[in-house]
């Protein structure tokens, strides 16, 4: 349960952010600017899919079960969506390792098998 709680507030600040950063990236767009439609289709999809992380993150402190898989989700496209920036950028940010190791270490953490206690 504490690991969840960790979890759950690590995902509940990154996805934040994440929001913060879509939500300027989608105000930041030239009204003129060639596949502005693409451009914003696929800002708002991840900004509704870390909306959607917050919440989950939220229930992830509470135990919740579904909220594990929502989590996952998050956590693959964070760690996909961060390599391939890391790709076309050509370069490493400190940050961009934070959220990849995050993203793996979660997916460890999450279906790492419940043991019983030994009786």
């Amino acid at each position: 349960m504490k690991i969840n709680r960790i979890l759950g507030i690590l995902w509940l600040a990154l996805c934040g952010s994440s929001v913060f950063n879509l939500l300027r990236a989608m105000q930041g767009l030239h009204p003129t600017a060639a596949g502005l439609w693409i451009a914003m289709s696929v800002l708002a999809g991840a900004c509704l899919l870390y909306l959607a992380g917050m919440v989950a993150s939220l229930f992830l402190m509470r135990g919740a079960s579904w909220a594990r898989w929502l989590i996952a989700v998050v956590a693959v496209w964070e760690a996909f969506s961060t390599a391939a920036y890391m790709v076309v950028s050509k370069s490493f940010h400190a940050w961009s390792g934070f959220c990849i190791v995050l993203a793996v270490v979660t997916l460890v953490l999450l279906f790492l098998p419940k043991h019983e206690p030994a009786a």
